[in-house]
């Protein structure tokens, strides 16, 4: 997908990825709308012809007016960018059912349900005449969402399945030109653990993780790169793959060393 004059939304803008992601596409000639709940970081970040719009995508009446305002705003949306998540670390079948289900909320169906929205609205709209696509739905998954990671399970079983749906989005409006990509970050130095929802990584995993993380702006160069070539999926950093690979290849092997990362085995 061309950048230049495009119009994007972006959730979960606020800082880390999603503040990086806004960035990118401000320098690579966007229009751009974002979101997050709280409207000064969102202010700070934009520019005159930008739109920030505060709100909580857990509404329906506010996912509803977010797109209203972004299309009224620019005419039409060519990118949508499903950045917002959040992260869990409790044992699956010890953790709060609420809290189970607002990351369910949060990871999976706020995505699904604003794509539910747009994709209609991309499919409708007059293609510009440089493009190959009628428009294109990014889901920020995660590595998680490739390796189940024990500390977390809650959250990679959500990933899971938003990469999965991103896959079959994909998949189901193939011949009418909508594209999809799915990013599986690994470690990226953000406010991430801080702001779970409960619980904290393993002292193993805390002790290492810094060796291998990214900085938000290089996960947000991966992406954009990801988005220009009309890539399925961006694994970033790309070493990440090679976790993937063992899992499907040696995964008794790969079981017991996450276990062993958590203090479980």
């Amino acid at each position: 997908m061309h950048l230049q004059n495009r119009v994007a939304l972006v959730t979960g803008a606020s800082r880390g990825i999603g503040a990086a992601i806004v960035r990118q596409l401000q320098a690579a000639g966007c229009q751009v709308a974002f979101t997050a709940r709280h409207a000064e970081p969102l202010h700070a970040l934009a520019r005159p012809q930008d739109l920030p719009i505060a709100g909580d995508l857990l509404d329906e009446a506010f996912r509803q007016h977010l797109v209203t305002q972004t299309v009224a705003r620019y005419g039409r949306i060519d990118l949508l960018i499903n950045n917002a998540g959040v992260g869990q670390y409790q044992r699956s079948i010890e953790a709060e059912s609420a809290e189970i289900r607002s990351l369910w909320e949060i990871n999976f169906f706020a995505p699904l349900e604003l794509a539910r929205l747009l994709v209609p609205q991309m499919l409708g709209q007059e293609r510009l005449a440089d493009a190959n696509e009628c428009g294109m739905v990014v889901n920020v998954s995660s590595v998680a969402g490739r390796v189940t990671l024990p500390w977390f399970s809650m959250y990679s079983a959500s990933k899971f399945a938003l990469s999965s749906w991103t896959r079959g989005l994909r998949m189901e409006y193939l011949g009418k030109g909508l594209r999809t990509l799915e990013v599986c970050p690994g470690y990226v130095k953000t406010e991430f653990q801080a702001s779970a929802l409960s619980g904290k990584p393993p002292a193993a995993l805390a002790a290492s993780k810094d060796r291998f993380a990214i900085t938000p702006d290089a996960c947000a160069k991966a992406i954009l790169q990801g988005i220009r070539k009309n890539r399925r999926t961006v694994m970033t950093p790309a070493s990440s793959w090679a976790l993937v690979l063992a899992s499907h290849l040696f995964p008794a092997m790969v079981e017991r060393r996450m276990a062993r990362i958590n203090g479980t085995d």
